[in-house]
């Protein structure tokens, strides 16, 4: 079986990678060791964030996900049965800026069915109760062939040969890619240990159905308490060393019921069917490199005159917890995980259909790397605070925990909803020597524009679909920009354009005096897009916003030119000889 890529792990990260390389039109194997009807059901991940919401929705799939979930918009604290304003998740109220100006609550479990039905719609499937043992560098018989053969195990014994160009490890945090890949898993566990419970309860606590609320308690920590989908609680706390000396390293159900109705004190809480409950220890690790060649690997010695040792041409990437583990005190697990894929899935994609040079794929871990080593810097703070500990690296006045717990979430709120997250300018994709208000390596603005006619409102991340190409955003229009469109010409394979006119007109023919916008256009009535990515409205611009959202590069109207610079950088002179995606052949 030849594929152009074999994943490992069929959890949100391995889901949402393979659905977005079947759209953009590129052959995967996609391996699931747990069958889905024996992986619990209940638990795990059960937060999406703003950002997130925002990328999945360009991937059409944020429709679905709010048909399951449940949104949070506001938020409460509590001490000692007393309400407590401007504490623990308090940011929930100050969303803005998007959209999706909330956070949704969904279990893991509803998310991946909407990931795996979109898949299976792009001609995708899961290969369930199939787990990789072993793998071997093979030598190219041609350019850019495949590189990889992988050994799977199956369920029923046999064994399965895939040939392929790229192995994602998606496989979580005890990942079986990259122990064999050979790549260090940085890090440790901590002394902290968290009880997580999903329950159909009743309670007397105000604003229990509103949204995330912090407890804060003497002898239980930081209670966290979050209303999910379909009528479900979960509620956290720590597991702290009362209750191991009472109950030991193995507490019974009947034990963890206990702790949590003495957690919501003074609140009656009545369990009325418990779902799941788990205690996990709370682990910050980091893998060393989240991409391996034949020739990096340290398990392999591919010979030097078979690979050098700067190919990217084949190699292995980890993603989501197998490339990063924290605790669930932010949330930022799956999260951080879909960013993962959806950073890595556009880079991939086009290079193995020829577009861009495989050097891009080297910005996957100097972008979502340190995203990582920031989410765990925070996630040390937050978890020791939840567990009712002051962290070594505060150096602030304040000894309240709880009182720390909610500083730090309000300064860290633009990392937590995933709007804040962006990637340091580079010589590649993010040019800092861009014009316009908008930082390359930053998110690009979501704004509202006017479609012709109707002037209905549609929203730009509307427009700008992920098909993995690039959106050239045209503000304004010139004749000398009409005599440049043979540039938009050769950009066409893997860019999309629109046009943004200042305010309105009865025809975009009349608004352009007869030019062809360049892509679909839209007014900009209220000049509201024009001043958020900082063009005048008189002289215009061009924004260019990479498949993922993130402004890469920016110029002025007459500076079309430029756009040609921008992208040599990483585009194939010749893509026509650069290799193609294998044919589609069902892997069934």
């Amino acid at each position: 079986m030849d594929t152009d890529v074999l994943i490992c792990g069929a959890g949100p990260v391995g889901l949402i990678l393979a659905y977005q390389l079947r759209k953009m039109g590129i052959s995967v194997y996609l391996v699931e060791q747990t069958p889905n009807t024996n992986q619990t059901k209940y638990g795990r991940a059960g937060t999406i964030s703003p950002r997130t919401m925002e990328l999945l929705d360009q991937l059409g799939l944020a429709d679905s996900l709010l048909q399951q979930g449940f949104s949070c918009k506001e938020t409460a604290t509590f001490k000692d049965g007393q309400r407590v304003d401007r504490r623990g998740w308090n940011f929930v109220t100050n969303i803005s800026d998007t959209a999706f100006n909330f956070i949704l609550h969904v279990r893991q479990m509803h998310t991946e069915r909407v990931f795996r039905q979109a898949l299976e719609k792009e001609e995708g499937s899961v290969h369930e109760g199939s787990r990789m043992v072993d793998f071997s560098v093979t030598e190219a018989q041609q350019k850019n062939a495949s590189r990889y053969t992988v050994i799977l195990e199956n369920s029923d014994g046999s064994t399965t040969l895939v040939n392929a160009r790229y192995i994602v490890g998606a496989d979580g945090g005890r990942s079986t890619v990259r122990k064999l890949a050979g790549i260090k898993f940085l890090g440790d566990s901590t002394a902290l240990n968290w009880v997580r419970l999903d329950a159909v309860v009743s309670t007397d606590m105000p604003d229990s159905r509103v949204g995330p609320v912090s407890i804060e308690t003497e002898d239980h920590g930081n209670v966290l308490w979050a209303p999910m989908d379909h009528g479900r609680t979960r509620i956290g706390f720590p597991y702290t060393p009362r209750m191991r000396e009472r109950y030991g390293s193995d507490p019974t159900q009947a034990d963890i019921e206990f702790e949590t109705i003495q957690a919501l004190r003074p609140f009656h809480l009545t369990l009325n069917v418990v779902d799941l409950w788990t205690i996990y220890s709370v682990g910050h690790r980091l893998a060393e490199h989240y991409f391996v060649s034949p020739t990096t690997s340290p398990r392999l010695a591919a010979p030097p005159d078979l690979f050098s040792s700067d190919d990217w041409t084949c190699g292995i990437f980890l993603a989501g917890d197998a490339a990063h583990t924290h605790s669930s005190g932010t949330a930022q697990g799956m999260n951080a995980g879909i960013h993962d894929a959806i950073n890595l899935a556009w880079k991939l994609a086009g290079v193995i259909k020829g577009w861009f040079d495989p050097k891009i794929l080297g910005t996957y871990e100097s972008e979502r790397r340190p995203a990582a080593v920031e989410i765990i810097k925070l996630d040390k703070s937050i978890s020791s605070l939840m567990s009712g500990q002051i962290p070594k690296t505060y150096t602030g006045p304040e000894t309240d925990p709880s009182k720390v717990f909610g500083e730090l979430l309000d300064q860290n709120a633009q990392l937590t909803v995933g709007l804040g997250i962006h990637y340091k300018a580079d010589d590649l994709l993010n040019l800092s020597h861009s014009t316009g208000s908008v930082l390359p390596g930053h998110r690009a603005p979501d704004v509202l524009v006017n479609k012709p006619g109707t002037l209905d409102q549609i929203r730009l991340y509307t427009i700008m679909q992920n098909s993995g190409r690039f959106w050239i955003l045209v503000f304004g229009f010139s004749s000398s920009l009409n005599d440049s469109r043979y540039v938009f010409e050769k950009l066409a394979p893997f860019c999309e354009s629109a046009t943004l006119i200042a305010g309105q007109a009865l025809s975009v023919d009349d608004a352009l005096q007869g030019l062809e916008p360049l892509g679909n256009a839209y007014f900009d009535v209220d000049h509201n897009a024009h001043k958020r990515y900082g063009f005048d409205v008189h002289h215009g611009g061009i924004a260019v916003v990479r498949p993922d959202g993130i402004l890469g590069y920016a110029c002025p109207l007459d500076r079309v030119q430029d756009l040609d610079h921008y992208f040599d950088a990483f585009v194939c002179a010749q893509a026509d000889e650069v290799s193609r995606p294998l044919e589609y052949q069902g892997l069934d």
